[in-house]
């Protein structure tokens, strides 16, 4: 009899294939719409380019059991000539596509952190990895829209929609529409064939996005200027955010750095070309995210109440138990504020351990020319400014800037 062995990182390899393949037969099934499944709502795809309609999905919790209904929204879209296709439903439980493999499929408990949110899938240009995007219930079409994105290690979903806490309803309520991705392997994204996060996946991922929200608002082809989405990047989100300003500048109108870890000192090594051993094994191995890598963020006393730094570790934990792992770091050498040619507000706090003034001062100074340019630092505060005590100040100068100053960003792509 003859036995053969497997390394872990074959396995792995297949998981991730099997996984990549289960989501692509899902959309296979969509576009060819010879299935019958049990709906309250209806997916809009347009004529031409299958799926591009995206999928809207919310969860409404009718009661304290964990009980639930959940529903598609009809995806609005700019083009005359589209489709209606049914959504999937399972057990009388309707789940967005994008979700699938995620913790907030598996998990009730991750699920109902959704609370209040819309859940859109969106096929991401080139490969059709399906994206996971959020608004807040029942859009309004009219307000100006500002696209999130969150920083290294946790989900939109608990940094910016954090029980009492979320900045999305707070936008909301000062007239902006919040717009917030998970990057694949992040919340609920599930992660690629690769297995890995990339800045320049999560740059054209990005650009898909922009694209979606300003046909959603009516932003392409609108006969007046309208302004295209702002972009807001937090830590790492950041540098993501940069160098989608630095390429695409007319998907978007307003940029803000907010937290930057920008460091024209730091350059990220190249990866060698040669490896010996187990070395894929070893980047290939799963890490578990930790209590303390959540809360690490929170530095200063009184900024934030114990219960809500504990209620944003739990949050984040439900949402990404397991470490999303970067890699291709050195691209973000590529950042280069004299390439930012946008309007841009750089906003950190002045106790940021990841943002020291020093290097904000740099990044700011070195932006370019020709476009209108701030700078707010947040007293008393440190990293996650939007979530402390004081984050009505960090919600006032986003939103004025957002909406005031030179307009930007009006040339259709």
């Amino acid at each position: 009899m003859a036995f053969t062995f497997v390394s872990s990182s074959f396995v792995n390899f297949l998981l991730f294939t099997t996984m990549f393949s289960v989501q692509r037969l899902f959309i296979k099934r969509f576009q060819l719409a010879r299935h019958s499944y049990i709906a309250t709502g209806r997916l809009t795809v347009n004529e031409g380019h299958p799926f591009r309609g995206a999928v809207a999905w919310r969860k409404d919790y009718l009661d304290g059991s964990g009980s639930s209904s959940a529903r598609y929204l009809s995806s609005s879209s700019s083009s005359s000539s589209s489709r209606s296709m049914s959504s999937m439903s399972t057990n009388n439980s309707t789940i967005a596509p994008s979700l699938i493999g995620t913790p907030f499929a598996s998990n009730p408990e991750a699920a109902r952190l959704l609370d209040g949110l819309d859940v859109h899938s969106i096929p991401a240009d080139g490969d059709g990895h399906l994206l996971t995007v959020y608004s807040k219930a029942g859009e309004e079409m009219k307000k100006r829209p500002i696209v999130l994105l969150h920083g290294r290690t946790w989900s939109s979903v608990p940094v910016y929609h954090l029980s009492d806490r979320s900045i999305m309803e707070a936008f909301r309520a000062a007239d902006l529409e919040p717009y917030a991705i998970d990057f694949r392997g992040f919340g609920g994204t599930a992660r690629d064939i690769t297995g890995k996060v990339v800045p320049h996946r999560c740059v054209n991922d990005t650009e898909t996005v922009l694209k979606w929200v300003a046909e959603r608002h009516g932003l392409r082809d609108h006969k007046e200027k309208l302004e295209m989405p702002a972009l807001l990047g937090w830590s790492q989100g950041a540098l993501v955010a940069q160098l989608v300003a630095q390429k695409s500048p007319r998907l978007l109108s307003k940029l803000i750095l907010y937290g930057s870890i920008y460091d024209p000192l730091v350059r990220y090594p190249r990866a060698p070309l040669y490896t010996k051993g187990n070395a894929n094994d070893k980047a290939d191995s799963v890490i578990q995210n930790e209590y303390d890598a959540a809360i690490e963020d929170f530095t200063i006393e009184g900024s934030i109440a114990p219960e809500q730094a504990d209620s944003f570790a739990e949050a984040a934990l439900l949402t990404d138990p397991e470490k999303a792992m970067w890699t291709r770091l050195d691209e973000f050498n590529n950042c280069d504020p004299a390439r930012v040619n946008v309007p841009t507000l750089v906003i950190a706090g002045d106790q940021d351990p990841y943002a020291p003034l020093r290097v904000q001062a740099e990044l700011f100074t070195n932006l370019g020319r020709g476009a209108d340019r701030s700078w707010s630092i947040i007293a008393d505060a440190d990293h996650a400014v939007h979530l402390l005590e004081g984050r009505g100040r960090f919600l006032e100068i986003v939103t004025n800037f957002v909406e005031n100053g030179v307009k930007g960003g009006t040339t259709p792509f």
